[in-house]
């Protein structure tokens, strides 16, 4: 595997590999279509983006903060660029919104861990609770990162997270959308803080889960 920063417009490759997102090809050359990181597996080339709004994946776990409620649904801000859609169906529990006042079982910004389990043709996006680890967020932080600096914060295989929490002992739910929730002490919550904003600001380099680890241990000794 290959990574290393590239600017749109960019001699990536030349050859026959199989073309993923932000890349193109004129003749035998590739050429990046956006600022990111290069990332070749293979025969297989694509950019991971640094900057852009958040895409939707079924399968992705967002954390989403109530905005709408209608009769029998609510709709969920997901830092995407079109709200989603919780149903009651979808919650929980079951739930008959004959008898039920939705807004007494989630209000106007509260904030959710769900999963996407559907998106239609016409782009429309269905989350749901029922799934293990889904949860109703009522304490901690979250705090905002660009979504596609999200697989860097979490890291190959996790590493990155379970690093941060192994270090920190801290609570940590990372939404696909660029959003993530800490649970922990003041002191705790704002070291990690730290930490995720370092890994956004150097998201591009080599050897960056070391130079976590280390700014971590570095600020505990100060206390």
């Amino acid at each position: 595997m290959s990574r290393k920063l590239v600017i749109p417009g960019e001699l990536v490759a030349e050859g026959d590999f199989k073309l993923e997102n932000g890349v193109y090809r004129e003749d035998n050359k590739i050429y990046s279509s956006v600022m990111g990181l290069l990332d070749i597996r293979g025969r297989t080339i694509r950019i991971i983006p640094l900057t852009g709004k958040y895409v939707p994946k079924v399968g992705d776990f967002v954390i989403g903060i109530i905005s709408d409620i209608e009769f029998s649904r609510w709709y969920v801000d997901i830092n995407s660029a079109h709200s989603a859609v919780l149903n009651s169906s979808d919650y929980f529990r079951d739930i008959d919104p004959f008898q039920t006042d939705l807004s007494k079982i989630l209000s106007l910004g509260d904030t959710i861990y769900a999963k996407v389990r559907e998106i239609t043709p016409r782009k429309k996006v269905y989350i749901t609770m029922q799934e293990k680890g889904a949860r109703i967020i009522k304490k901690g932080k979250v705090i905002e990162v660009t979504p596609t600096k999200v697989p860097r914060i979490i890291g190959r295989k996790g590493s990155m997270l379970s690093m941060i929490k192994k270090k920190t002992r801290i609570n940590i739910l990372v939404g696909q959308n660029g959003r993530i929730w800490l649970d922990g002490s003041p002191e705790q919550t704002d070291l990690v803080t730290k930490a995720i904003e370092m890994i956004e600001r150097e998201a591009h380099t080599a050897g960056l889960t070391d130079r976590v680890k280390n700014m971590i241990i570095s600020e505990r000794e100060k206390k």
